[in-house]
């Protein structure tokens, strides 16, 4: 979810690199300060970076297939409390307990189980900055053509107040969109008008941002608004030493992500896979 490259291999998306460049070749949603400057059409202003499958690609001939496993670091501008509340979200996710995982959950993840997030993430994401993600709304975001295995997040994550399984939630979407053989995973646009089984229109559920005609919705099980639900599922269903909290937290964010599958094949295939 952020913002994107001038032309400088500077950047080379070493672990724990700088802060990102300020300005992008591709035009992107201005910052707010005061009078809100017009979103690019292409650009998602409601609560992530989009990217395109192109950019997707010349992220992937810039970097290559970067070679996992190394760990990541974070930069220095993110604030100390929230690197230390991260840790301490990675460290809980690393140690969950669980039963069977369902056919989709394994696929992606492997079992519900600690060791198998904990590879997921560390294999994926090489570090963690802070930047704006191109809107006043973006949460976090992977910008493959500023190198595919970073996540940056931005003010929205830092200060807005959600519970520990939702923070999980954005982090292991972002690290999704880190899988460069895949395109990372890009997003669909959502329909307009775009409303829940109420009648209600959609919005983020971190920001409140509308989300019709944004690129913020997925037509596959298998991106980051399906690959997150599938997770938070499986842990409201099987986590064995998770809290009653952590587990009710898990079901109201999986069901707002599901919100976001807008293929009515891969729906019902999530719903079968929790059969």
């Amino acid at each position: 979810m952020e913002s994107t490259l001038p032309a400088l291999l500077a950047l080379q998306l070493a672990a724990g690199g700088g802060p990102p460049p300020p300005v992008p070749p591709i035009p992107l949603a201005a910052e707010p300060s005061g009078a809100a400057a017009p979103a690019d059409p292409g650009r998602s202003s409601a609560d992530l970076y989009y990217f395109t499958p192109e950019e997707a690609d010349r992220g992937a001939k810039l970097f290559g297939f970067p070679r996992r496993g190394k760990g990541w670091t974070f930069d220095d501008d993110v604030p100390k409390d929230i690197q230390e509340q991260m840790r301490r979200d990675l460290a809980f996710m690393g140690s969950i307990e669980g039963g069977p995982a369902t056919p989709l959950h394994r696929g992606i993840f492997g079992d519900v189980a600690g060791a198998a997030y904990k590879e997921f993430f560390d294999s994926r994401v090489s570090a963690i900055g802070v930047s704006g993600c191109g809107s006043g709304n973006a949460v976090a975001c992977v910008i493959p053509i500023l190198g595919p295995s970073k996540m940056w997040i931005t003010k929205n994550y830092i200060e807005f107040s959600h519970p520990q399984i939702a923070r999980l939630m954005v982090v292991f979407h972002e690290a999704r969109h880190t899988e460069i053989m895949r395109r990372n995973w890009p997003h669909a646009r959502c329909p307009r008008p775009f409303r829940d089984s109420m009648g209600r229109d959609m919005k983020s559920i971190w920001t409140g941002a509308p989300l019709a005609g944004e690129p913020a919705c997925d037509t596959t099980p298998l991106g980051s608004y399906g690959s997150s639900t599938i997770m938070l599922r499986n842990i409201r269903k099987s986590c064995s030493n998770c809290t009653d909290k952590v587990k009710m937290d898990a079901e109201l964010y999986a069901d707002d992500q599901f919100g976001r599958i807008i293929d009515a094949e891969s729906r019902r295939r999530m719903e079968e896979d929790l059969r």
